[in-house]
């Protein structure tokens, strides 16, 4: 019975030096790294954690953390109130230090639709609807309201145009695709999209879209001045109602 007993005492002893030696918490890796917004300031006290696992902190006044993670496939989240939450999967497979790229973390707007990202705010576009005319021989789209003024110094433009980076926020559901941007090529139209069959006043433009979240989309674009229209779907002779963003650049000329 003593022998059993002392089998046991030796087994739970070398149990103990084995999980809390120096060599089992070598097992275990950190990552480090910064949390910025969209203005490139630092964000302070966001939820760092490694999901289904007790790791967890907060950044610091810097935007900065450490988290400790076991090596394998983790997923790393990453959580604000006001933010867009962000998650990503990642595949470690030693126990090391690991320095993460600095984190761009969106901070929603007050309302959702799409905003132009400035050097510390947003600038909402307003919601605008389209409907057509049409006859025979033409079909006319008429864009109701005024559209969103962007003033932009001369300096930001590069060749004639600017680029901007647009962010797209949908509060009620998830988003963020199926947004079309055309230009009003007709300078003389002022307040309206009025084209005909074969002669469209109209054009596409592509720009680069980055998902963020579900419910938050980055869009960057080149763009020169004039009026333009995010079209939700697309334009098309059949459209006959639709809706929008529509903004226009001002020729810092």
């Amino acid at each position: 019975m003593k022998i059993v007993q002392v089998l046991k005492i030796t087994f739970l002893l070398i149990l103990a030096i084995t999980v809390f030696s120096p060599a089992a918490f070598s097992r275990q890796g950190t990552l480090t790294g910064q949390v910025i917004d969209g203005f490139d300031n630092v964000v302070k006290d966001v939820e760092v954690k490694i999901k289904n696992t007790d790791f967890t902190t907060r950044t610091d006044e810097n935007g900065q953390y450490r988290i400790n993670f076991e090596p394998g496939k983790i997923v790393i989240s990453f959580r604000k109130k006001g933010y867009s939450k962000q998650t990503f999967p990642l595949n470690l497979r030693e126990a090391s230090e690991v320095p993460m790229p600095k984190l761009t973390f969106w901070k929603y707007p007050e309302s959702g639709g799409v905003s132009l990202v400035r050097v510390n705010d947003y600038k909402k576009f307003e919601y605008a609807s389209f409907y057509s005319e049409r006859d025979d021989n033409s079909i006319s789209f008429y864009v109701k309201g005024e559209p969103t003024k962007i003033e932009c110094p001369k300096e930001a433009f590069d060749n004639g145009s600017i680029e901007l980076m647009l962010l797209d926020y949908s509060k009620e559901e998830p988003v963020v695709v199926g947004k079309n941007l055309y230009r009003i090529t007709d300078n003389n139209l002022i307040g309206n999209i009025v084209f005909e069959s074969g002669n469209w006043g109209v054009g596409s433009i592509d720009d680069k879209y980055s998902e963020i979240s579900s419910r938050v989309g980055v869009r960057y674009v080149r763009l020169e001045p004039g009026k333009y229209f995010y079209c939700i779907g697309q334009l098309t002779q059949k459209s006959k109602i639709g809706f929008g963003y529509y903004f226009e650049i001002v020729d810092p000329g």
